[in-house]
């Protein structure tokens, strides 16, 4: 029995030894005629590369050249690197002047790409006595009230005090055009009594509310009750008014802006046509994106294209805000004013990243041009002007509407309206800035460098900024055709005041 055991042992012992010798063998003879797979199932032995396939490195941006094991697919990558900078000279296209930023651009001659940079404005304008500056020879546009009140064209900034907020009074010729009324819903006397003396028949042809934030619709709510209201709405007649489409969800002013709902349909009810800004854009319900605003159809209000007529924000009320282009027709050619409510940097990207689209559908004023003047982004906050779209419109003349300074909203002294970022920013384009206001009485820094409390004074800076056009030169004798300033206090820009030059300027 354990003999027959043994010799049954001794059989498997034999057929193993026999199978791993079978695969030896197999193996070697594999090895030897068929090696690619071994290294393909056992990584055993070299890749089989094939041809480099190249994407071109240029100027700028490094290529790559890429190949193929032909039989395990691994892929062996090699960076090509960029050439260098661009070459070709530079060729100023647009000049510098002393308030406004020239462009330069060049040909590469080895990549064939076109580059352009924005070439600093020289500095302030040195008027003389026969008003024209001395160092570019342009003629002074600081105007005087006769002309603000005779011109047939003018947009007004209203100072509206101690807190920031927007309230912009435009004369178009027959139309009088009010876009929003904050900044609180006590400023609706002051807003009331400046409309007066432009307003004589009672009615605003068009209003538009950029956004449901106090600062900008507080106003249009006013005080009081019944026929004694204050409000905006409740004291002019409207033809057109033109709203935001969405407000963020968990609104903290849910009282004013219900009450700002009821203003609005008050309106209404009075005969005022109501519309969104995407009825507008897509031209529904009766809305128009282009408002003709006199019988020759050389001046128009264009409602512009926002992502966020179409997205609610969730976090971000400035986002809704309506944009608004008037483009003006005149003996020295076309003119550009824009007005982007509180519209921040993911909006103004968005908004121009479609206006830089050619696929998309848009008319010959429904468009992103140099701008000869631009309201600056909810009040110069450091999240809106962004070099994005100041790279595209170039303004020539910006207006903040806050109380520069103020700690309102922060205490940390960069951040205060209007910020440094925006100033940088804006600064890059133009040296004309006018700001409303400024504070006083600003608490002094603490030991961490930010202001101690909130709790600040004000005085006009700018005053009322008042931008017209001198359509007939009678006015002021000079010859037509050119932007003028009118400010009810100083005539300095911005980066003239003391408070520039403490929290600002830099060396």
């Amino acid at each position: 029995m354990a003999k027959r055991k043994k010799s049954k042992s001794k059989a498997a012992a034999i057929l193993i030894a026999a199978l791993l010798a079978a695969v030896i063998i197999a193996a070697i003879l594999i090895f030897v005629f068929k090696p690619e797979l071994f290294h393909k199932y056992l990584g055993i032995g070299g890749h089989s590369w094939g041809e480099w396939e190249s994407s071109a490195a240029s100027c700028l941006e490094d290529g790559e050249k890429t190949r193929l094991c032909s039989v395990c697919g691994e892929k062996q990558s090699e960076v090509i690197p960029a050439v260098g900078s661009h070459t070709g000279e530079f060729v100023v296209t647009v000049p510098p002047t002393c308030g406004k930023a020239g462009v330069k651009a060049r040909h590469c001659t080895v990549c064939g790409a076109d580059e352009t940079q924005t070439i600093p404005a020289t500095g302030q304008h040195q008027f003389g006595d026969d008003g024209k500056c001395s160092i570019c020879g342009q003629t002074a546009f600081e105007g005087n009230a006769e002309g603000a009140a005779q011109s047939g064209f003018s947009m007004h900034i209203i100072d509206l005090g101690r807190y920031a907020g927007d309230s912009i009074y435009i004369k178009a010729g027959s139309n009088d055009i009010l876009i929003d009324a904050g900044s609180r819903q006590n400023s609706a006397p002051l807003i009331d009594e400046y409309l007066s003396k432009y307003v004589t028949d009672g009615k605003l042809e068009y209003v538009i509310a950029t956004h449901a934030d106090q600062d900008h619709i507080a106003a249009f709510v006013g005080s009081g009750s019944g026929a004694n209201r204050t409000g905006i709405l409740y004291k002019y007649k409207v033809g057109t008014f033109i709203q935001f489409d969405y407000v963020k969800s968990g609104k903290q002013e849910q009282t004013l802006y219900n009450n700002y709902l009821a203003a609005v349909e008050h309106a209404r009810q009075d005969g005022a046509s109501v519309f969104t800004a995407s009825q507008c854009y897509d031209l529904k319900g009766g809305a128009q994106r282009q408002y003709w605003l006199n019988e020759e159809h050389t001046l128009s209000m264009n409602i512009l294209y926002n992502y966020y007529y179409y997205h609610q924000s969730k976090d971000n009320e400035n986002e809704h805000s309506v944009v608004t282009l008037f483009t003006h027709e005149t003996s020295e050619g076309k003119k550009h004013y824009l007005f982007t409510g509180d519209l921040e940097g993911d909006g103004e990207s968005r908004m121009v990243d479609y206006y830089s689209d050619p696929n998309n559908s848009k008319s010959e004023y429904d468009v992103l041009p140099d701008v000869d003047f631009y309201k600056a982004g909810h009040h110069g906050s450091k999240t809106s002007s962004s070099l994005k779209l100041l790279n595209v419109i170039k303004p020539e003349y910006v207006a903040i509407s806050c109380c520069a300074g103020a700690p309102e909203y922060t205490v940390i002294p960069d951040n205060v309206f209007p910020t440094r970022t925006a100033m940088e920013n804006i600064l890059k384009f133009t040296q004309n800035v006018y700001v409303t206001g400024i504070a006083t009485d600003v608490p002094a820094l603490d030991e961490e460098g930010n202001f101690g409390d909130k709790e600040w004074g004000y005085t006009p800076y700018n005053g009322n900024i008042v931008f017209y056009f001198n359509s007939t030169g009678q006015a002021e004798g000079k010859p037509e055709g050119y932007l003028r300033l009118y400010c009810d206090n100083s005539f300095l820009p911005i980066t003239q005041s003391d408070w520039y030059k403490k929290y600002r300027q830099t060396a």
